[in-house]
């Protein structure tokens, strides 16, 4: 190796080396270098000392989503505002004061709308006169890893929630037994007092209500829940689902259904009551979510999944008010709510049902446009009923 060597062990082998040969010209002209650095799927991008981007490979720009014919020339801090990384440190003021390799795990916002997780390396590019002439960033889209890192705790907070389920449960439903019978007694001995009947009715229902959702943390919760699969049709789902949905949407005013459903049949092994309740919750969820009025559109379509099995993907939008950003990480969580009559076991039950069935569900939001639900569940391997 030569003298020209730089002190980057957060840039991939393959760019460091590519730097580490680079001529003798800080900033010379190499053509065969730049040709590598847009072939590679790491986005890099090197500055000089006063902060002026100099390399600006085709990985930063699908990243970023800027052009480097329009960034090349051009200051860090007035391409990258305050509004693009959501951290501080990543201003050339704090970049160029590293003096050794670090990594930055971040959220980038690309076109005031996508929102990546970003893990960026940050080291001093030295020449071989062992002086700084600039600060290399090398940024990586990590958001998948970080989605499979919530849904796998996710699963965890829901597996310890189960355990917590069982075993408070016979200890609330036995005093539940008791109230229930002691205000069906009252409701008897008071038919002729309406007022303090209409009490003990008020009793028996809290009473009604408390029983249905720890029924729910048992029957949604619990891994050992047996389905009661038949060959259904997911169009079927839907359509049942937004019959008995029929009567909120029209007593919202202002609110439109648009569905547009592949006109070929899409059928599943499935609980068909279970996957009502999971499309009655979101259509009941986008419907709270437009309380001015709004379109909500239903759509169907055949897709791949894992090893390129099939999978039926439903597609349910809305434009309502959307979910703030601080809470999407949480709307799966049991108890979650932002709604003061909510329980917070809507979307914890449509999470597990679909999990039961081997299905998901992806939810983007945003405030500006509204909330995207992303169902999947997995095909019959003939996509035929018998």
């Amino acid at each position: 190796m030569n003298n020209s060597c730089l002190e980057i062990t957060a840039i991939p082998k393959g760019i460091r080396v590519l730097l580490e040969n680079r001529s003798e010209t800080p900033w010379g002209e190499n053509g065969q270098l730049y040709s590598i650095l847009d072939c590679i799927p790491t986005a890099v991008v090197a500055l000089d000392n006063g902060g002026k981007i100099v390399t600006f490979n085709r990985a930063a720009e699908q990243i970023t989503g800027f052009k480097a014919d329009c960034v090349t020339g051009k200051t860090f801090d007035g391409i990258f505002t305050v509004d693009h990384f959501q951290n501080s440190e990543l201003r050339f003021k704090y970049l160029s004061r590293k003096e050794n390799a670090t990594e930055i795990t971040t959220q980038f916002k690309r076109n005031g709308r996508d929102h990546l997780h970003l893990s960026v390396g940050i080291a001093p590019l030295i020449s071989n006169q062992e002086t700084k002439i600039g600060t290399v960033l090398s940024l990586r889209d990590v958001s998948g890893i970080k989605k499979i890192e919530e849904q796998a705790s996710r699963k965890g907070r829901l597996a310890a929630m189960g355990e917590m389920a069982v075993r408070i449960a016979h200890e609330i439903r036995n005093p539940l037994g008791s109230i229930e019978l002691f205000s069906t007694m009252l409701k008897d001995d008071l038919q002729d007092h309406d007022e303090l009947k209409a009490l003990a009715e008020h009793i028996s229902s809290g009473v009604k209500s408390i029983n249905n959702i720890v029924s729910n943390l048992l029957l949604f919760i619990r891994p050992d829940h047996q389905l009661d699969r038949q060959i259904i049709d997911v169009h079927e789902v839907l359509k049942d689902s937004l019959f008995f949905a029929s009567h909120l949407i029209y007593a919202h005013d202002g609110i439109d259904v648009v569905t547009e459903m592949t006109d070929e049949m899409l059928f599943i092994n499935g609980d068909l009551e279970l996957l009502k309740q999971v499309f009655l919750n979101l259509i009941l969820n986008a419907i709270q979510a437009m309380s001015q009025g709004g379109q909500l559109s239903i759509s169907t379509r055949k897709g791949n999944g894992h090893q390129s099995a099939q999978r039926a993907e439903v597609l349910l939008s809305d434009t309502g008010c959307g979910i703030a950003e601080t809470d999407l990480p949480k709307i799966f969580d049991p108890f979650h709510t932002t709604r003061k009559k909510g329980t917070g076991l809507g979307l914890t039950i449509v999470h597990n049902i679909l999990r039961m069935h081997g299905g998901g569900i992806d939810i983007s939001s945003n405030r500006a446009v509204g909330t995207q639900c992303l169902v999947t569940l997995p095909l019959r391997q003939d996509n035929k009923r018998n």
